[in-house]
């Protein structure tokens, strides 16, 4: 067995100094010839040490040939939140001889996995463009062009743009982050047991992590189409749910086969917005407007906004069914 690698896994006798300073070069050896920053590592102005990330974490397995196994613990939170824990392992490949674990967890409860920014989108590209306009212009709201945006004016009491909700919004459904919460307190109890056995919390931290870093931040899940069909007689009278906009970028007929203009996708993204803003669902449009928003004419538009507008879902409607 190669003697530097030998060094991590010694635990019959104290390593001399010369074996500290060996294992301390060999780790620094790594990070200049092996390991790349923001990939293996990653660096924030004014902080002493880099990061340690999980391919680095890897790295140093493999130069002391280091074997992780993991417990992992999963608490359910209220509204269907949940929490992992998980403890991490680390044994000789060689041995098999325990060497130390690291702890980490995870929650959907974290604000990164909890909420999304929200920005106003605009009615007419349907783009997160939106700013104020300067009052020597004329104030108002206006789609930056510079920033993507079609240039197209509003009021400044136009409820198309007041209306909508913006800021910190929670996410729908806390379930399409269950997977990612997983491997991220994995991942964290991983590099705390690697920092522990290699003693290289001297040359990294752990404070600081991939999506801190703008490296490599977890995917947020697309938000989900309208159901297929028509309104089911049971929902009537339910609590509706948030509306949840089609993914960007689907394509969307804009005739209906006898010829009829149907809504741009600008459109039903603002009916869309209209609809999470109240608190609403597919299903509650369905019954308002006797068809899907990918189904609504353009010549419905205004009238749909307005009905949305005006719907109170504390009156129950007449049972409907088909």
């Amino acid at each position: 067995m190669d003697e530097s690698r030998d060094l991590a896994v010694r635990e019959e006798q104290p390593l001399s100094l010369t074996a500290v300073r060996e294992q301390v070069n060999l780790i620094q050896k790594v990070m200049q010839d092996v390991m790349k920053e923001g990939e293996h590592y990653g660096v924030i102005p004014g902080c002493k040490k880099p990061s340690l990330l999980k391919p680095g974490a890897e790295k140093l397995n493999l130069v002391f040939r280091m074997a992780p196994k993991y417990e992992m613990i999963t608490n359910d939170l209220p509204g269907g939140h949940k929490e992992v824990e998980v403890v991490c392992s680390l044994y000789a490949i060689n041995s098999g001889k325990f060497l130390g674990q690291g702890v980490g967890s995870c929650s959907t409860m974290e604000s990164k996995y909890r909420y999304r920014d929200m920005k106003r989108l605009c009615p007419v590209c349907g783009l997160e463009t939106i700013i104020k306009g300067k009052a020597e212009y004329g104030g108002g709201w206006l789609c930056y062009k510079k920033k993507g945006g079609c240039g197209e004016k509003y009021g400044d009491n136009d409820p198309v743009i007041i209306d909508q909700k913006v800021g910190k919004i929670a996410y729908e459904d806390p379930a399409d982050y269950y997977n990612t919460i997983r491997k991220m307190a994995k991942k964290r109890a991983h590099v705390d047991a690697v920092l522990t056995v290699t003693a290289a919390s001297d040359i990294f931290t752990q404070d600081i992590e991939e999506m801190d870093l703008g490296i490599t931040p977890p995917p947020e899940q697309p938000l989900k189409p309208p159901q297929e069909g028509p309104l089911a007689p049971e929902v009537v009278g339910e609590q509706p749910q948030e509306a949840k906009m089609p993914p960007r970028g689907d394509k969307m007929p804009s005739k209906t086969e006898t010829g009829v203009m149907l809504a741009s996708e600008a459109q039903q993204k603002l009916i869309w917005a209209k609809l999470a803003n109240k608190g609403l669902d597919d299903k509650v449009f369905y019954k308002l407007m006797g068809c899907k928003v990918n189904e609504l004419a353009k010549v419905q538009v205004n009238n749909a906004l307005e009905k949305i507008e005006k719907f109170n879902p504390e009156i129950k409607e007449p049972d409907i069914s088909f």
